[in-house]
């Protein structure tokens, strides 16, 4: 039992260091942005009326790159808020989503040397991202006209399965070193989703318990949702006056643009909106975090 207790000791001891390099090989870039601009809204099930006003949401993305740096784990969360009025300002409505996707992405970029890790001297400046993801969205839409009747508001329920796709280009001059532009797309495919039917109650769905078609497929022929965002990333130590800064500003526009016409019943949601975030790039190794800006070459994403 000894004999085991010390072998399993000095296992232990010798692949320690191997598992800290290849934690080194996974950089990860986390992405807290915030979003204000203009909204439109629309769900026939409660009024055909146009809804325009300020739009609001809070994103966060985390980037995280497998051992070999040729697939990166990405993750995305937000929590959105819209407020409208229709063109006679007669009447007013919120609409508010929850949404959280997590995919696989397929990256190609030849900056660094997947087996020695080092920063190859002539590498390409972009790089490319695509890859699946499954994700789930909440909401609700809100009629302040229609407060006191029966159905003053619908619910959202929806799981996808989509596809995400990126393109990063990173600037060579030295003067403006660390700045990136990157493009980015995602949209489902293929989900299921919640939809009562046209002029049912929902007191009539859920405490009546009554039959009725609420469960549905989505696809492109009943459902399509496009979001599209163009950043700017550019670490703030490039500006006079604060090279003691290591953090990075991310800057840049949004589109949303969202359709569903299930059960005769058509919603519609589109946003323009622009961006302004932090981004935070680092190594984990073990409990401590190394800043990507100070101590090493290695890119996030």
């Amino acid at each position: 039992m000894k004999r085991f207790l010390i072998l399993a000791l000095l296992l232990l001891i010798v692949t320690a260091p191997s598992e800290a390099q290849n934690e080194l090989a996974r950089p990860v870039t986390n992405i807290l942005s915030l979003r204000i601009g203009q909204g439109k809204m629309r769900d026939s099930y409660l009024a055909p009326l146009l809804y325009t006003g300020a739009n609001f949401s809070i994103e966060g993305q985390r980037w995280r790159m497998h051992r070999d740096l040729n697939w990166v784990n990405w993750q995305q969360a937000d929590i959105m808020f819209s407020s409208g009025e229709d063109h006679g300002n007669n009447s007013g409505a919120w609409t508010g989503r929850l949404r959280y996707r997590y995919g696989i992405l397929w990256r190609w970029s030849d900056s660094l040397d997947p087996t020695t890790l080092e920063v190859r001297t002539e590498s390409s400046p972009w790089s490319f991202y695509l890859g699946p993801y499954a994700g789930i969205d909440l909401g609700f839409d809100y009629n302040l006209k229609m407060a006191s009747s029966n159905n003053p508001a619908t619910a959202r329920v929806v799981g996808n399965l989509g596809a995400v796709g990126a393109v990063r280009y990173k600037f060579q001059n030295p003067s403006v070193r660390g700045m990136r532009v990157m493009f980015q797309a995602y949209a489902p495919l293929i989900g299921a989703g919640f939809r009562p039917e046209y002029g049912a109650s929902y007191y009539e769905t859920f405490y009546l318990s009554t039959s009725g078609n609420y469960a549905h497929f989505t696809s492109l022929h009943n459902q399509q949702d496009l979001d599209v965002q163009l950043t700017l990333d550019f670490p703030l130590a490039i500006i006079p006056g604060l090279r003691s800064f290591d953090s990075v500003l991310r800057l840049g526009g949004s589109y949303h643009i969202e359709t569903m016409d299930i059960n005769n019943i058509t919603s519609r949601y589109s946003s323009v909106e622009f961006v302004i975030g932090w981004v935070y790039q680092y190594l984990p190794f073990g409990r401590r975090k190394v800043n990507l800006l100070k101590r090493s070459p290695y890119e996030a994403y």
